[in-house]
């Protein structure tokens, strides 16, 4: 470059410098721009891909969804048949006297039920009866009980359990006997009275 004469050397060197400001401002300007559009586009893509995954392991999860839907609608099918039905006093006075045949529980009271809307859960689809029992028994024996009726008896709870030892002449057989009362909740069919 010593060797050109000033002139020209000014003209490569103002030529070089246009040159590399026209390469620097399409950096900025285009290329800088499409570089920003490529990776938004690139990561809109991944986000479909991933959605396009989900909503596909969904559709492949429809029929277990669907026959797990089935299988407890079954299994609530055949809950509400062992629900009250018709007369509720002489279901429950029947029902808890069947199941405490074979245990060492003795239950000679067992109050009118009071049927009404549900206080256990909000907005349940089913009504309430409420009946008070009341009877003897030794603790474990009473606490067996209360353990198996409730878990056979998916719809009910035994609230306010009221227990006090035995009044009167205590024979050697009764002795550690202990009286309850308890509330029962029954869940009643809708269409039920």
């Amino acid at each position: 470059m010593k060797k050109l004469p000033k002139e020209k050397r000014d003209k490569v060197i103002m030529v070089s410098m246009l040159v590399v400001m026209a390469i620097t401002t399409w950096y900025f300007v285009v290329l800088k721009w499409q570089l920003a559009v490529k990776d938004t586009a690139k990561n809109v893509g991944e986000k479909r891909r991933m959605q396009h995954e989900d909503m596909t392991s969904m559709l492949k999860m429809k029929d277990k969804i669907s026959l797990e839907a089935d299988e407890k609608g079954a299994a609530l099918a055949a809950l509400e048949s062992k629900m009250i039905s018709g007369d509720v006093f002489s279901w429950v006075n029947t029902t808890v006297r069947e199941f405490r045949q074979g245990r060492e529980v003795d239950i000679p009271q067992i109050s009118q039920p009071n049927v009404g809307d549900n206080q256990l859960l909000p907005k349940f689809p089913y009504r309430q009866a409420t009946v008070t029992v009341a009877g003897s028994g030794f603790y474990h024996d009473i606490g067996l009980f209360i353990a198996d009726f409730e878990n056979q008896f998916k719809f009910a709870r035994i609230i306010n359990l009221d227990i006090e030892p035995a009044s009167g002449g205590a024979t050697p057989q009764e002795i550690g006997k202990l009286n309850f009362k308890m509330d029962i909740i029954f869940l009643v069919k809708p269409n039920q009275s």
